[in-house]
Formats: structure tokens, sequence, C-alpha cells
């Protein structure tokens, strides 16, 4: 009994002795500290978006790819983050993007798409969470060793999960037109589906490189692909409805927006052939492919450590 008591008591003091060993290991060991301290990192972004979806693209089906990228629909993107290390290579990032997408059938050649010619723009809204894995880490801070010794850029990837509101627009003599509520492929007409719900859950996944300067500063890209669980950031997804129904129910500009084909195609020798692949139940999109959209930005960040560190020298200037 009395060595049962005695082995229980010697666990008990090296336990002890091996968490104050951990403590004091992380006072003195510099680059623990320094991580442990410089946590948490807000920052700013800005650049393009790029729609994947029915609308314009490759001279081919449309899809949800990379090869349906069309340069000259690219829109701007603004966002705001904030990150905390949970580990000195693994960091949880929140962020909210406020950005457009869009896209035209105006950029393709293959002829049905050509033909079909709608066009939209659509604000979105996404407000995500990402954790992001550090395979390079450049530890911040001015006169930092580990710095120099190591690693000279951040390169991280990153996946998460977030909700996305958007709201897709077409133009009609000058003006911008929520499509939504004008239930272009019939919605809210008889026996119809109702309205498509603007919201969306979004996925996002991609890299970054970053670089350090002025000690608590730093400047990096960064890209990313958002895979949405929606077929209407576009306003399009399946079938054409019977367009005087559109037109009966909410009216002319509806009727118009829903079908505005140019009803030909130019051939290989630039003449116009009659083409009619519009009418009711003929295919307007394919809800087998969501859309997507991507990210490619500009961003820079800010250790929050480096206002308390201006705040210690503030401090002692005075006394």
């Amino acid at each position: 009994m009395r060595n049962k008591r005695y082995s229980y008591k010697l666990a008990v003091f090296f336990l002890f002795a091996l968490m104050v060993g951990n403590i004091a290991y992380g006072q003195y060991d510099p680059r623990r500290s320094r991580w442990m301290r410089q946590r948490h990192q807000i920052g700013v972004t800005i650049g393009l978006t790029a729609f994947l979806g029915e609308l314009g693209g490759a001279d081919a089906i449309g899809s949800s790819g990379l090869r349906d990228w069309n340069f000259n629909q690219n829109r701007f993107a603004l966002s705001l983050d904030y990150r905390y290390f949970l580990l000195r290579n693994l960091a949880l990032r929140t962020e909210f993007i406020y950005a457009y997408v869009s896209g035209s059938d105006a950029n393709t050649k293959e002829p049905f798409r050509r033909n079909r010619n709608l066009s939209f723009r659509a604000p979105i809204y996404e407000f995500s969470a990402l954790l992001e894995f550090f395979i390079l880490r450049e530890e911040p801070g001015r006169g930092n060793p580990f710095a120099r010794r190591r690693f000279t850029i951040d390169f991280y990837i990153f996946a998460g999960v977030g909700v996305t509101y958007f709201n897709p627009q077409a133009k009609f003599e000058g003006q911008w037109v929520d499509l939504q509520p004008l239930g272009t492929e019939g919605q809210g007409i008889d026996a119809q589906p109702d309205r498509y719900s603007k919201f969306t859950p979004v996925v996002p996944v991609g890299f970054g490189l970053a670089k350090k300067f002025m000690g608590f500063w730093s400047a990096g890209l960064e890209f990313s692909y958002r895979k949405t669980f929606t077929d209407y950031l576009d306003d399009v997804s399946t079938i054409y409805y019977d367009n005087n129904k559109i037109k009966a129910t909410y009216g002319d500009v509806a009727a118009y927006l829903a079908d505005p084909s140019l009803g030909y195609f130019i051939d290989g020798n630039g003449n116009q052939v009659p083409l009619n692949s519009t009418g009711e139940d003929l295919q307007r999109g394919d809800p087998n492919n969501l859309d997507a959209y991507l990210l490619g930005v500009i961003n820079v960040r800010f250790y929050l450590a480096g206002l308390n560190k201006g705040r210690k020298r503030y401090k002692k200037s005075r006394f």
C-alpha cells in the first residue's frame, strides 16, 4: 500500500515537473513565445473576380470550369479579414467579401449560347471561415533571427465554408433590373417552383503568398476558387418557360429578359443563319453544373502585436 502511495506521489511530481518545464521552455524559446504573442492579424484586400457558369465562356457548352473564364468579364472585389494563429503554422481566418461577378453570351462563338444572348451582373456578399496551413512561415517583427535563418516568405493553402448573398441583374434600356423577382424561368407561375433563394453556401479553396515588411506588416497575393451550391448566380439554370405566360404574369420586361435571343447565328462564311433554339421547354441552362467564381487579390495585413509594441515604446519615452 505504501509503495502504491509512493508511486502515485512520484507520478504527480514528474507530471508537475514536466508542466513547469514546458512553461519555462515557452518563456525562454524566442520562436515559440514570438508567434504566441503575435497571433492576431487583420487585413484588407482588393482584387478581381471571374464568373464560371452558363453565360459567356469558351466556344463550347457552359461549365463551372476554368475554360469558361472570360478575362473581359473580370470585376472588382474588396474584403476585410481577421486571422488567428491556432498553432505556429495553422491559422483560422474569417473574412467578409464584397464583389461583383458578370457574364455575357456575347463572349462566346458557340451558336446556341450566342443566339441565347443573355447577360448579367451580380453583386455578391460573402462571409466565410477558413482554415489555413502555412507550408512556409516567416516570423514577424524586426530583428527576428528565425526569419533570416528560415524562410523569407509565407506560402499557405486554405479551405473553408461560408455563405454568399447574390442578386443577379440584367440591363434593360440602360437600367439594371433585378432578375429574381421576374421569374424568367417561370418561377411562381402555375405549378412551377417558387423563386430561388438569393443565399447559397460556398466552399472556398486556394493558396497565397505573402512577404513581411516594416516589422509587423505583410503584403501578398492570393488566389481562390469559390464553389457555390446554386445554379442561379446568373439567373440561368433549366429550360425556357412559356414566354406568353411570363409576360401575362410579370410583364413585358420579364418576358424580354427571359428570352432576348437573336434568332440567328453567324456561319463560317459570315452569313446569318436562322436559329430557333429558345422555344418553350428547350434548354436554357444546365442545372447539373453549379456556378462558381474565382478571386485573385492583393492583400495587406498587420499583426496586432505591433500596436502593443508601439504603446510600450511610447510609455518608455515618457519616463
